[in-house]
């Protein structure tokens, strides 16, 4: 006739340890655009504070001179390759973790986030241990002009030890991210940016550390946000639960972060790759056109960032909605964010036309750099609105767990397409050749991505019955 009480597990856990929500998920009910936003946000405000991290990188180093501006662009360009990698296994992380929370099992979240945590630390040891050696022949490769070659050397040497610190620390906040913990993310990611803003003038001019000190600035800042978000995990409260034990190897977990991540790896080295080789291209015409292409790409991450945002609370929703069990819900949310960011590319796009030089000139106020970085610009406009349906969809397929798509997309379009296009373009119409190749890639991955999405996530149908709910989408 009477009950005994029931003692659950955290009953004697502090409160701030308590697990924060009860009842159905918010994120799986009602109104699709309400979460989105809710999610999206906090990501953009994140990213928009990273976003003005970058240009006043920019901004400071463009005063240094033409040729510092021309050395950022190629490190930053060759530790994007190192940066993919990371990438694609954040994405495997996130898509584990949404996977889990969307099926209500956040220590299984917490172990995935574990798991991702050790992944990201082990190759950021790797990448470390290269930062004696590899900045030197990447800068071989890329023939960069002799004035450039010691200051970007020395900035990709500093920024690869620092991959022991922002390996670990990206795969922090892409969990956080995909347990839809988007105010906390927001917290802890805003950190990096604004430490990384103060230090940058005092390191590169009082102390005059020159680029290389708005790398060692950059390096402090990561440092920073990985500690306080560390910390806040431990506390508890959130969505991820870490369990005991959690840090210790588990091939299953890392097997499914791995066949999530290495395509999704794979996808983003890929248009690196591409980037590099364009780069590299670039060099051919001398310091004045790299540093319009730096200037240029500044702007064009500009618009980007919204788009990660976007795209980063597309993934969470959709692997959520799909560990739910709820396909039809996850589809829709992906094409409603694909067409909200492409509108916005193409209205942004209709501003950028006209202004272009005085955008331009806010990083390199050169007269040659300011021409050639407009005409840029106003090449890639015409892709914008494809580019934007590229990185949603992108973002959709690692929320879904099959990243092989995503990879298949950038492949045709990056490496099929716009590396040959690139090189024949460039040696008969100079740089504009090699623009219109990035922009007609940009439109190739766009469309490919879309007919994927549609035949590779729509048309699947859910099992019936309550097995629907925990099955996974599989590479393949």
């Amino acid at each position: 006739p009477h009950r005994p009480p029931q003692i659950r597990p955290d009953a004697m856990a502090p409160p701030h340890a308590q697990p924060p929500t009860s009842g159905p998920n918010p994120l799986l009910e009602g109104s699709i655009l309400r979460p989105l936003v809710r999610l999206a946000l906090p990501f953009l405000v994140g990213n928009v504070v990273g976003l003005l991290n970058l240009a006043i990188d920019r901004v400071w180093v463009g005063r240094v001179g033409t040729e510092a501006q021309a050395a950022l662009g190629i490190a930053q360009v060759s530790l994007g390759v190192m940066l993919t990698i990371v990438m694609g296994m954040s994405v495997g992380t996130l898509a584990c973790v949404a996977r889990a929370t969307g099926q209500g099992k956040p220590q299984e979240a917490g172990r995935v986030f574990a798991q991702g945590l050790l992944i990201a630390l082990a190759l950021g040891g790797v990448m470390a241990a290269l930062a004696p050696v590899l900045p030197d022949l990447v800068l071989r490769f890329m023939g960069a002009e002799p004035g450039v070659v010691q200051p970007a050397e020395s900035y990709l040497g500093i920024s690869l030890a620092g991959m022991l610190i922002q390996a670990p620390s990206m795969a922090m906040m892409f969990a956080l991210q995909g347990a839809g913990e988007a105010k906390a993310a927001l917290r802890i990611s805003v950190v990096a940016p604004v430490v990384n803003a103060v230090l940058d003038p005092i390191f590169i001019f009082v102390l005059d550390g020159g680029l290389p000190g708005a790398a060692w600035a950059t390096n402090v800042g990561n440092a920073a946000s990985l500690g306080l978000g560390l910390w806040r995990i431990s506390r508890g409260g959130l969505r991820l639960q870490v369990p005991p034990g959690a840090f210790r190897f588990q091939a299953e977990l890392a097997r499914r972060i791995f066949a999530v991540g290495l395509p999704g790896s794979l996808e983003q080295t890929v248009r690196t790759v591409a980037s590099f080789s364009l780069v590299k291209i670039l060099n051919g015409f001398g310091a004045t056109v790299v540093s319009a292409y730096t200037g240029a790409m500044m702007i064009i991450m500009m618009l980007i960032f919204p788009g990660l945002a976007v795209g980063q609370a597309t993934a969470s929703l959709v692997g959520q909605n799909l560990g739910a069990g709820k396909r039809d819900r996850a589809v829709r949310t992906a094409w409603l964010s694909t067409a909200a960011y492409a509108g916005f590319m193409t209205v942004v796009g209709l501003i950028i036309y006209p202004t272009a030089p005085y955008l331009v000139s806010a990083f390199d106020p050169n007269p040659a750099v300011v021409a050639e970085g407009a005409a840029q610009l106003r090449v890639l406009v015409w892709c914008m609105p494809l580019l934007g349906m590229a990185l949603i969809l992108g973002k959709a397929f690692g929320g879904a767990g099959n990243t092989v798509p995503a990879m298949t997309s950038a492949l045709l379009a990056h490496l099929v397409f716009q590396l040959p296009a690139a090189w024949w373009l460039s040696a008969r119409y100079g740089p504009q050749g090699a623009y219109w190749a990035m922009a007609g890639a940009f439109c190739i991955q766009g469309l490919v991505s879309a007919g994927l999405f549609y035949w590779r996530v729509q048309r699947v149908k859910a099992a019936p019955g309550p097995a629907a709910a925990p099955t996974e989408v599989r590479p393949s």
